[in-house]
């Protein structure tokens, strides 16, 4: 859990819950860094006292402590990270597994200053660990520059496709597709912004500030409708305009959920007491007759005019971001727990849960086909989602740092995320699917060429001199006259009419002891005569591999065969039988 804030340390009538005073951006504090040229050496991280003022009873400089719920959290300004442990010199801050390099750990020195042991190479840094970024990996169609610190929220305009951005700064920015800055750059005074939502119309933006109040922008001029709307006690994390655009719905880290009339910037109703702690997310749906909230405990699903209607459980941690489908029969949600989900709108029945990043699932945004659903993540990537196969598509899309916010191009063709590097990423959906395809398409091939069974192709190989020595020679039998028409043959006597039959009617006379050589069987033929085919065989290594002994028939089977003969058989004992006899014949 992140928060932007704009002094050292949080102020006793903050963690009372009492408003703060609205205070200018916060400018870059610097550091003492006088004695601390280089981070402690690697091995020195062992427990010493703090050298800071106010040592050990103080937070180092440009840290603030909060509390969520019955939490404490500490947190650096300069790095925006936040940690449960208080911060002491040899004192790990991170919890196992947060960083990206899961053999680093996050310190903080003597001085205040925050530096990285890294295990695998036993040194220290000053710099975050960075993901490392596989060669061939797909890179941005445009990279936006200009916010001197985080980017908490990304909103698209839908005519122009241009880009609004919110940073930690203190400024609103918009951003042409090409990623040249239209205009100069918006700051209403209030600390760092940290949501933003657009009007269906595009000719008005909300914001919300650290400082707890929301301000309504004119796009076209850039410049601030009214005053500030006042109301929330704390930070505002989140913004939604209802589909019908009468009224604006806010999310603050004081837990609350309130609703606004965004041409009088008054309440219209009391505030929600969610029981979030702080509430990450709130949206209105499609049909603008609900809206849900998401932070620590469940999902809730309100009533327009502010009733809970059901509590969605599922999620292991904090819900950080949700949206509807279209129809609003479903809703998705990103967590604190690393997963996405699908629900049912109605019954809060959980339908599908989509793992695969290894962090904070900071922010999700729906394709408008909805086919694909993007997150965020504080994993450093954006992934792609299908949703007809609830997988993920192709590689992760890499930032050097930790993603808040992600959206979609009104047309579907671009994805726009920024984050902790202070860049916008602009990514092309159709290149990430077209490569996700081609991969596949290989994937198969090689999955194809791995399952096929290789053909046997059989190589002329030189036969030894001698190889055969000792074997029978055998050759093929010599072409014999043309037969006469089978008519003819009943003037024969019987032997000589036996004699004249096709071998098959013949039964081969060998010793049962006797190798019989393997032949191919002819196969069928119109042609009066037979001649056998010639079988290309390669050569073996072992001369017996050639013949095979055959079985002795036993009696059983002998007595068989003389019973019940073939059909072939019988014609010729009738042939046999109906042949004059002649005297020389006995």
């Amino acid at each position: 859990m992140l928060s932007e804030a704009s002094g050292s340390s949080t102020s006793a009538g903050r963690r009372d819950g009492q408003r703060q005073a609205p205070s200018k951006s916060p400018a870059p504090v610097a550091l003492p860094r006088t004695s601390e040229k280089e981070p402690p050496p690697y091995g020195a991280q062992h427990r010493q006292d703090a050298l800071w003022e106010g040592g050990n009873d103080a937070l180092p400089p440009l840290w603030q402590q909060y509390q969520v719920l019955d939490q404490i959290h500490y947190q650096d300004d300069a790095l925006v990270m936040t940690s449960f442990n208080r911060p002491l010199p040899g004192v790990r801050l991170d919890d196992p597994g947060v960083l990206v390099d899961p053999e680093c750990e996050w310190h903080i020195s003597p001085f205040g200053r925050s530096y990285f042991v890294n295990h695998n190479t036993r040194t220290t840094s000053w710099n975050k660990p960075r993901a490392e970024r596989p060669a061939g990996s797909l890179t941005p169609e445009c990279i936006m520059e200009g916010h001197s610190r985080c980017i908490w929220s990304l909103a698209y305009l839908k005519a122009s496709c241009n880009v609004m951005s919110a940073s930690g700064d203190g400024s609103i920015c918009q951003w042409k597709r090409d990623g040249e800055p239209v205009g100069k750059s918006w700051d209403g005074g209030g600390g760092g912004v940290q949501s933003i939502a657009v009007h269906l119309d595009d000719t008005t933006v909300v914001s919300g500030s650290i400082d707890g109040r929301l301000r309504l922008w004119n796009i076209k001029e850039g410049s601030m409708i009214g005053d500030p709307w006042e109301g929330h006690d704390a930070a505002v994390r989140c913004l939604d305009w209802s589909p019908d655009a009468l009224e604006i719905a806010s999310g603050s880290q004081d837990g609350t959920i309130r609703r606004w009339n965004p041409d009088t910037g008054r309440q219209i109703a009391p505030p929600i007491k969610t029981g979030h702690g702080w509430v990450h997310a709130v949206k209105y749906s499609p049909q603008a007759d609900k809206f849900i909230s998401g932070g620590n405990g469940p999902i809730c699903v309100w009533s327009r005019n502010g009733k809970l209607l059901i509590e969605i459980k599922g999620h292991d941690s904090s819900v950080t971001s949700l949206c509807w489908s279209k129809d609003g029969a479903h809703i998705f949600s990103g967590s604190g727990d690393l997963t996405i989900r699908k629900w049912g709108a109605i019954d809060g029945k959980e339908l599908v849960v989509l793992r695969g990043h290894t962090n904070y699932v900071r922010s999700l945004c729906l394709a408008p086909n909805e086919r694909y659903i993007v997150s965020a993540s504080h994993d450093y990537s954006i992934r792609i989602w299908d949703l007809k196969t609830n997988q993920a598509v192709g590689d992760p899309l890499l930032h050097d740092d930790q993603v808040f916010a992600v959206a979609m191009s009104p047309d579907g063709k671009c994805i726009a995320s920024a984050g902790l590097d202070q860049k916008i990423c602009v990514w092309s959906l159709e290149a990430a699917l077209e490569r996700h395809q081609g991969a596949d398409d290989n994937n198969a091939k090689l999955k194809a060429n791995a399952t096929r069974r290789p053909p046997i192709r059989l190589t002329p190989r030189q036969v030894p001199q001698g190889f055969f020595d000792g074997v029978q020679n055998s050759h093929p039998p010599s072409p014999q006259p043309r037969r006469r028409p089978f008519a003819s043959s009943w003037g024969l006597r019987p032997r000589a009419l036996l004699a004249r039959l096709p071998q098959p009617f013949h039964r081969s006379q060998h010793n049962a002891d006797e190798p019989t050589e393997l032949q191919q069987r002819p196969g069928p033929s119109t042609s009066p005569r037979r001649i056998p085919s010639i079988v290309e065989v390669p050569a073996l290594d072992d001369k017996k591999a050639l013949y095979v002994a055959r079985r002795p028939e036993t009696a059983s089977e002998m007595a068989k065969r003389i019973k019940n003969p073939k059909w072939w058989v019988r014609v010729v004992l009738f042939i046999c039988c109906a042949s004059p006899s002649t005297d020389s014949d006995h």
